[in-house]
């Protein structure tokens, strides 16, 4: 992370939590993200050009949200963005409030633009969809929310769902009616069989879709220590595999994905942009099991090692609780780096070198670190790293020199490759 400088910071008026943090993923600008604190505040950052186009002035405000009552405490948040061509951010914010008597009252606001008739403005701000909600109750306490693609019958559209993981030892699959554009919830059976009969409290989700999206990999961590991970046959809605295991303690994140950091070709040159992964053959997906207290694991190539072969952390089981993880290639050498967010107030950074996953720096905060995106906050095409701690939002910037060098060997070395054909 030598090459990451610190681009701005804001503060936090309380904490947050694992769940805290979202990325809002624009289709004509800059990336976004979204931060809430337990106590109702939730912020935007992003980055702004001044008039002249010179300079990146960072903005951060605070959205005013409806249906958040005083004394409500905000538990997760996630979004997306339904549209490819334009901004129509949906918002799902779970909320938790003890009301006088002593009853609890829980709910997953939906806040969206619109009513998916194709009359909604496509480039509709975040605090107009911030007055746009649409409200589920919960029997339950609700944790890790989570959005992913469920292909659909619907004209071969790629729907949208929510999973929401509940204290009843429950994953919950919150579906928009086509109809009445009102959100229920919908059985996980005939679309999610895999997160069925759980009989544990997930604290992390994360699925993987290849090969077209005729394939998948499920992986969830729970609160117990249990760890399970699923291959699907998308298209018959069939488990080909599953794998578990059980720690004895919290695991705290899961996370699926591939050495190579992988690039979607552009639209312009015959690309799908919103396919991440457009090889028709099996790709060497690793799963990365984080657990709060014992060593980290990353099981390599499952889908041709299955479960067998793992290589842990080094130093992940020191460094007091590792509370998140973020898959990122923050050196741009082509592969992906681990990075763990620890409460010691430290980000541990590991690298490939062969087949083993090797130590290669710290960097410290002033708080524990409980969140990290990787994502484009300046619009200039280079990813910026937003790390979420208990006081507030780091963000870190590559450093433009580096990137600028780094751009100019890859030049040459295309004119070079070029030349020989």
């Amino acid at each position: 992370m030598d090459n990451l400088t610190d681009a701005h910071w804001f503060p936090l008026t309380s904490q947050g939590n694992i769940y805290s943090m979202t990325k809002l993923c624009s289709a004509i600008g800059s990336d976004k993200i979204l931060v809430a604190s337990l106590k109702r505040k939730i912020y935007s950052c992003e980055y702004n050009r001044t008039p002249k186009y010179r300079h990146l002035r960072p903005l951060v405000k605070e959205l005013l949200f409806t249906y958040i009552p005083n004394g409500a405490e905000i538990i997760s948040i996630d979004a997306y963005n339904k549209s490819e061509k334009g901004d129509e951010f949906v918002i799902g914010i779970t909320i938790m409030k003890t009301s006088n008597d002593a009853t609890v009252e829980r709910y997953l606001n939906i806040y969206t633009e619109g009513e998916g008739d194709g009359e909604c403005d496509e480039n509709s701000t975040i605090e107009t969809v911030a007055q746009n909600c649409l409200m589920v109750e919960l029997s339950y306490t609700p944790y890790h929310l989570y959005h992913t693609t469920m292909p659909s019958g619907r004209h071969s559209v790629r729907e949208v769902v929510w999973l929401l993981s509940g204290s009843d030892y429950n994953i919950h699959m919150i579906r928009e009616d086509e109809g009445s554009h009102d959100y229920a919830e919908s059985s996980l059976e005939k679309h999610f069989p895999e997160l069925q009969n759980l009989e544990a409290i997930a604290t992390w989700i994360d699925i993987y879709y290849y090969n077209n999206q005729t394939r998948r990999v499920t992986a969830v961590g729970c609160e117990c220590g249990l760890v399970k991970v699923s291959l699907v046959d998308v298209e018959n809605i069939n488990i080909i595999k599953n794998w578990t295991l059980r720690y004895d303690k919290p695991v705290s994140s899961v996370r699926i994905f591939c050495n190579e950091n992988v690039v979607p070709k552009p639209k312009f040159l015959g690309g799908d942009e919103t396919d991440t992964d457009e090889r028709h053959e099996e790709p060497a997906l690793n799963v990365l099991v984080v657990n709060t207290v014992h060593a980290s694991v990353v099981f390599m190539d499952i889908l041709y090692n299955d479960m067998e072969k793992d290589v842990k952390l080094a130093g992940s089981d020191s460094s007091d609780c590792v509370l998140c993880s973020c898959i990122a290639d923050i050196n741009m050498d082509g592969k992906n780096e681990i990075l763990l967010g620890t409460y010691n107030q430290e980000i541990l950074v590991y690298t490939l070198v062969d087949d083993a996953w090797e130590f290669k720096e710290r960097r410290l905060f002033d708080a524990p670190v409980h969140s990290m995106a990787y994502l484009d906050l300046t619009g200039d095409g280079m990813k910026e790293l937003a790390v979420l701690t208990q006081r507030g939002v780091h963000v870190l910037q590559h450093d433009p020199g580096e990137v600028e060098k780094t751009v100019m060997q890859r030049f040459r070395k295309y004119l070079a490759l070029r030349s020989l054909t």
